[in-house]
């Protein structure tokens, strides 16, 4: 028993490491997302939770089936006169005045099974059916969107992470410029070639860098915790990350992205399903004025003492039940009134809806070709930073600049690498943003025109 404790904790041992140690793809990443997120599992309950209610909305098809037990003890004339008939107990003496008006306590045990098949309840059961089927519907599109949000929050929690570690690399490099520059200054200054403000000003520059240093890995601390929030582990799991090299390109237009947008996008179809509830209360609402039919059977049993074995009897009864609804105090009325003005409501609130998703891909769509254009603009602006920094070391160590002048074209050529690290990861989120808002943030990638084309 013991050897296999040892076992267990070195397995867990190992997986832990592995968990701290182990490569993160994007593709894993997506991974464990859609297996342990919260949410997700949240919204498959709830799909499972309205299959059920599809299954409980068949059964109001079935016929119902009730058992009835009733134990009287009675010295009513009616009731004592109804037992006897009941238990085939009845007698002559039982017509006898005395004893129809002053019955002794008489002793009534029944049983009672009843069958009723619904036939028409003012159409409850098919649309409570046709209600339960727009849930289940419903609850699987929800799904949907909560998956395409998820994998969206993965990709973006990734990337920012990813960014936050790169922005770390470059004052990592700011700050072992800044302690070589200070080298320089110091050894000159011994050697009688530089001014102790040179000296005070290249130790301040340092102390900034490292002040920038010490910013940027507490914001990407942030963003490791904020990806294992997202990926649903714990939130001190370490992970290495595998670079996404590939830059994103699109080439469908506008219009492509706002067809797939319409066709795909699960929240879109959610709304959808509340304007048919909606019209499915106008509809139930209006079949309130309908009648009721039902087939009712009875099967019953009457004992004056089941265990003695003493008077007993049975019988059964058959009956059609047709209700008509005639006056309810307006209540009807006032009900498919106030159904057709929620249905009018839910109408309109989704034809505003589909407008804001048309409007959420247009933005997404100019968000991605702005940052595109600026991460062009970015790459050219770090190749002029650093060719500007080339020219300026050189005219420093030939004694031609000024240690001011080293340390502003050090510190604009770190803000230029900054910059096209955030325009880099700018643009894929700017592409993953634009999946997301024409619901084809999927791992199948499926591209804008397959989405826009394919059958509902």
């Amino acid at each position: 028993m013991g050897r296999v404790w040892w076992v267990v904790v070195l397995i867990w041992l190992g997986f832990a490491a592995g968990a701290r140690a182990g490569v993160l793809e994007l593709e894993k990443a997506y991974q464990l997302a859609l297996a342990r997120n919260p949410l997700l599992a949240a919204a498959r309950s709830e799909v499972k939770a309205a299959q059920h209610g599809v299954a409980e909305a068949k059964g109001a098809f079935l016929p119902r089936v009730d058992l009835r037990l009733v134990y009287a003890r009675t010295d009513s004339p009616v009731q004592v006169f109804s037992y006897k008939l009941a238990q085939e107990n009845f007698k002559a003496e039982d017509f006898l005045l005395p004893n129809l008006n002053h019955p002794e306590d008489y002793t009534n045990w029944q049983t009672q099974v009843v069958v009723t098949q619904p036939i028409f309840n003012q159409g409850r059961e098919i649309l409570g059916y046709r209600r339960a089927r727009i849930a289940l519907s419903q609850a699987r599109n929800y799904l949907a969107a909560i998956t395409q949000r998820v994998l969206f929050d993965t990709e973006r929690a990734y990337l920012e992470l990813l960014l936050a570690r790169e922005r770390v690399q470059v004052m990592e490099e700011a700050v072992r410029t800044a302690e070589e520059n200070l080298r320089v200054v110091r050894s000159r200054f011994q050697a009688g070639r530089a001014l102790k403000s040179d000296l005070l000003e290249a130790q301040v520059f340092l102390s900034r860098q490292k002040k920038d240093l010490a910013a940027a890995r507490h914001q990407a601390r942030v963003a490791e915790t904020r990806l294992n929030l997202v990926l649903g582990v714990p939130l001190t799991t370490h992970w290495k990350l595998a670079p996404v090299s590939s830059l994103p390109r699109i080439r469908e237009r506008l219009s492509t992205w706002r067809c797939a947008a319409l066709a795909r996008r699960p929240d879109l179809k959610v709304e959808e399903h509340r304007v048919k509830l909606a019209a499915l209360r106008v509809k139930e609402a209006r079949w309130r004025f309908l009648p009721s039919l039902n087939l009712r059977g009875i099967y019953e049993k009457n004992a004056e003492d089941p265990l003695s074995g003493g008077a007993d009897g049975d019988a059964y009864t058959i009956m059609a039940q047709l209700d008509f609804n005639i006056f309810k105090g307006f209540r009807d009325k006032a009900r498919l009134s106030r159904a057709r003005a929620e249905y009018l409501s839910a109408r309109e609130r989704y034809r505003q809806y589909r407008r804001e998703v048309e409007q959420q891909v247009e933005e997404a769509y100019s968000r991605y070709l702005t940052a595109q254009k600026e991460y062009e603009v970015t790459e050219r602006a770090v190749a002029q930073a650093e060719e500007g920094l080339r020219i300026i070391r050189q005219r420093y160590e030939a004694g031609l600049a000024l240690l001011v002048e080293l340390q502003d074209a050090e510190t604009a050529l770190k803000r230029a690498r900054l910059m096209r690290l955030e325009a880099l990861y700018g643009w894929r989120l700017a592409e993953s943003g634009l999946r997301f808002a024409a619901g084809i943030m999927d791992r199948e990638r499926i591209s804008p025109a397959e989405a826009c084309h394919e059958k509902p």
